[in-house]
Order: structure tokens, then sequence, then C-alpha cells
């Protein structure tokens, strides 16, 4: 069996939902897969960003360490970095109103009241456009797992998915998310979830956060257009640690048995997706269980 230093790559476009423009939708199979096996399918967000890594990790795991063969879908725009920003903002976040957007300070004037609350539409795109198309392009997926991860707004994106329509994946690795997105109104969805979860087989959810997201910064990257005041109280409102452990505990009270929270003490919010990636996968696949 041939036996690649790289992950394998597949691209493809689809239309994206708002109705101009592509999304470029990126494919890794599994480098090795047992004949006649079922194939879980790990859906990253923010793919321009994660899919590399998710692939070349979903390749070493499932090679060396006994780890479940799964693909690895990535959903990016092959934009420039600038657009890539205001893309993602667009689809990954629920609605907010121009008085919260304004509130935000810098981040909101990036963010624009004009550019945000496209997550219901994306999530219907994942579920019922790409997941189909998935299915129809790779059958060793069909009626296999199915994940959806996301991190940062992505994590924001996924707990918005997981409230609104827990049966669309089987599993939602929700990796430190952006809750404080129009103050922390994601938790206003919790009664409806409660509600819908009673008549499901609930998902599994992994929930984590890097244990130094709120440990205030000591400098602020040139070209941010925020002083340093003003980004240690965009941390210390935030509470992106905090807020996990209660969101965490949110979803157990509402009924979600299957699930995971972990602070991954030594990372912060860049340095623990890789982490995310690995125990997320690892819950959402019951390896070692």
């Amino acid at each position: 069996m041939q036996f690649s230093v790289r992950a394998s790559l597949e691209q493809f476009t689809l239309p994206h939902p708002r109705g101009e423009g592509q999304l470029k939708i990126s494919v890794a199979a599994p480098a090795m897969m047992a004949p006649g096996a079922t194939i879980p399918v790990l859906y990253v967000v923010d793919g321009d960003f994660l899919f590399g890594m998710a692939a070349e990790i979903a390749r070493a795991i499932s090679s060396v360490a006994a780890f479940p063969a799964f693909y690895v879908v990535g959903i990016g725009y092959d934009a420039n970095y600038l657009d890539f920003l205001k893309l993602r903002t667009a689809d990954l976040s629920p609605p907010i109103g121009a008085e919260a957007v304004a509130s935000m300070g810098a981040i909101g004037a990036m963010i624009g009241s004009d550019r945000n609350g496209g997550a219901e539409a994306f999530l219907v795109f994942l579920a019922d456009t790409l997941k189909p198309e998935i299915a129809a392009r790779y059958p060793e997926t069909g009626g296999g797992e199915q994940i959806l991860f996301g991190h940062s707004l992505g994590g924001l994106f996924a707990a918005h998915a997981l409230l609104t329509r827990p049966d669309a994946f089987s599993s939602f690795v929700v990796s430190s998310p952006s809750l404080w997105w129009d103050g922390f109104s994601i938790f206003q969805k919790l009664p409806a979830f409660r509600e819908r979860l009673a008549s499901l087989s609930p998902p599994r959810v992994f929930v984590d956060v890097g244990g130094k997201e709120q440990d205030p910064p000591t400098s602020v990257p040139p070209g941010l257009g925020v002083t340093l005041e003003e980004a240690q109280a965009q941390i210390r409102a935030a509470r992106m640690v905090d807020a996990a452990k209660e969101f965490a505990d949110a979803l157990s009270e509402a009924g979600v048995a299957n699930l995971r929270h972990i602070a991954f003490a030594e990372e912060d919010h860049t340095s623990v997706a890789p982490s995310a990636m690995i125990h997320g996968m690892r819950f959402a696949l019951r390896h070692g269980e």
C-alpha cells in the first residue's frame, strides 16, 4: 500500500448560499481505509486556516496511532486575507444589531453592521447541500458519523448549529467559542434546545478552550487599531475560559449526556486549535472508550 508524507487533496466549488460567489471545498481522504468500511467525515469551517492542519492531523493519527480513519472536509473561500475575514464573519455569526456592533469598538468597526448574521443560511448549506454532495462523491462516507469542528468565531457557529439543529451532525467540537458575540445571546437559545433534544438521540459534544485565553495581553499587534488598554478590556469582557465552562454546564443541564469540557492549561486562543482537533476527534469517534 502506497503511503505519502502529505495528506491527499481534492477540491471543488459550490455556489455560496447567499447567491453570489463560490465556496471552495477541500477534501482529504484517509491515508488507509479498510475495504468496505463506513468512514466518518469531519467538517471544518474556516477551511482556509484550519483544513491543512486538520488533514495532516487526521493522516498522522489514523496511520500511526490505531485511530479510526476519517475524511476531512474544509469549507473556505480561496480569498485574500482581508476578504477572508469579512466573508467568515458574515457566514459564521448569528445576527447582531448595529448598537451591539458599535459597542465592540475597533472590533465592531472591522465587522460592520452589514457583514454578519449569515450563520443560519450557512448551516442550511452545510446540512442540506454539502453533506449530500460529500455522500454522493464519496459513497464510503454514507451512513458514517458526521462531525462539525469550529474554532473561535467558528466555535460560536458550531454552538449555534448544535442549539438550533442538533440532529444535523452526530458530534460537535466547539473550540474556543466566541460566546461573547452579541452580549452572550447564544445562551438564550438553550430553552428551545432542551425541548428539541427531548425527541432526539443526543449528539456528542466537546467544548474546549485554552487555559490562558483570559490572561490580559501585555502587547497589541501593530495594525490592529486598538490600544493595549482596550485589548485588555475586550479580553476581560469576553470571559473566554469562564464562558466555555458555563456553556458546557448549561448543555449538561439541558440533557446532553455525552459531553466533555476541557480547558487546556498551557494553551492560548491560537495554540489550542491542534489540541482541540485531536482530543475532540478522539471523543467524537469514541477512541479509547
